[in-house]
């Protein structure tokens, strides 16, 4: 007799499906993580819009603000594509589970609601569709983006009026910049790095503290 095959720790979505019929817990709540993540990049790469970064931080600290800023093309094409990708995957949840519907059609909204239906997913012959293209998009937003921040820091309200959200920085993880790699709000929005210049002595407070 045939013995069943074993899956391996490292296994992917697709192959517990072969095995099982549908995608088991550790790889559901990989994919949950491999969200969340995708979210945190996708905010990290708003900084990752404009070329010559460095030029941007150093005038945070005071001196004039930049002008005529030219948007990185690559940045543009992938956050659109994972807007793209979201929605599309959403929209396939809308089309196939009555009254299910996410709270919005940003990035925020759209992975929120993706978290909330990966038990569906789990049972749904598309689901390890869904992981491969999470799996790529992580890969590709790693590459724009390389090593990731490490600590991130609250900078108190968020600048924006109809917004109650906190802000918050992130320095890199060697720690030897003073300034923020990304200021991005909870609520769900990034701060544009031609906006800093607003939260300049926030900042200054938070990385001495």
């Amino acid at each position: 007799m045939e013995e069943p095959e074993r899956l391996t720790d490292d296994h992917v979505s697709r192959d517990c499906r072969r095995r099982c019929g549908r995608i088991c817990v550790r790889c559901l709540d990989r994919i949950d993580g491999g969200l969340r993540t995708l979210l945190d990049l996708y905010r990290e790469s708003d900084q990752a819009l404009v070329p010559g970064a460095r030029v941007l931080r150093e005038r945070v600290s005071g001196s004039r603000a930049t002008v005529g800023i030219v948007l990185d093309e690559r940045a543009l094409a992938l956050r659109a594509r994972a807007t793209e990708v979201m929605a599309l995957w959403a929209r396939l949840v809308v089309d196939e589970r009555a009254g299910a519907r996410p709270a919005g059609r940003g990035v925020t909204a759209l992975v929120g609601f993706l978290r909330g239906q990966l038990p569906w997913f789990a049972g749904h012959p598309a689901g390890a569709d869904l992981d491969e293209e999470l799996a790529e998009l992580l890969a590709d937003f790693r590459h724009l983006l390389g090593p990731g921040p490490a600590r991130r820091f609250t900078l108190g309200a968020c600048t924006r009026p109809e917004c109650a959200g906190t802000l918050y920085g992130v320095l890199p993880a060697d720690g030897g910049d003073r300034v923020p790699e990304q200021v991005t709000c909870d609520a769900g929005h990034a701060l544009p790095p031609r906006q800093w210049l607003l939260v300049a002595n926030r900042t200054r407070e938070a990385v001495t503290t």
